[in-house]
C-alpha cells in the first residue's frame, strides 16, 4: 500500500494574519460558521469541487477578498511512511461583524 490518505480541510484552524496597527481586543474575534454550517469547497466541478457560484468564506457577516488554494501531493515522515496530501488554503481580507457587534476590518488565514 502507497501510504495513507491524509486531509486538512474543514478542522483546520483560523487565526489572525494581519491585524493593524492599533491593538484589538479579544472580543473583536470574527464569528465562526456555526456547527450547523458548511464549509463550501468552490471551484470547477469538473475537479471534484461544489461550482463556482459558492460561498468561499469561513466566517459569519463577512464582505471582503478572498483568496484560495488547494494543493496536492506526497509527504514522507520521518519513519519513511508516505502519505497522500490535500490542503484547503484561504487567505481572506475585509469587513466583518466581530462577536461584540462591532465593524472590524482585517485579514485572516485559514488552513
Amino acid at each position: 500500500m502507497r501510504g495513507r490518505h491524509l486531509v486538512a480541510l474543514a478542522g483546520a484552524s483560523l487565526f489572525t494574519a494581519v491585524v493593524g496597527a492599533r491593538a484589538i481586543a479579544a472580543n473583536s474575534d470574527p464569528s465562526p460558521l456555526p456547527a450547523s454550517s458548511h464549509i463550501f469547497a468552490p471551484g470547477p466541478r469538473s475537479q471534484g469541487l461544489m461550482g463556482l457560484q459558492i460561498e468561499p468564506s469561513s466566517i459569519t457577516d463577512f464582505q471582503g477578498t478572498v483568496a484560495l488554494a488547494y494543493l496536492s501531493g506526497t509527504a514522507t515522515d520521518g519513519g519513511g511512511q508516505h502519505y497522500d496530501l490535500e490542503v484547503d488554503l484561504r487567505i481572506m481580507s475585509g469587513d466583518y461583524v466581530a462577536t461584540d457587534g462591532s465593524t472590524r476590518t482585517a485579514a485572516f488565514a485559514f488552513i
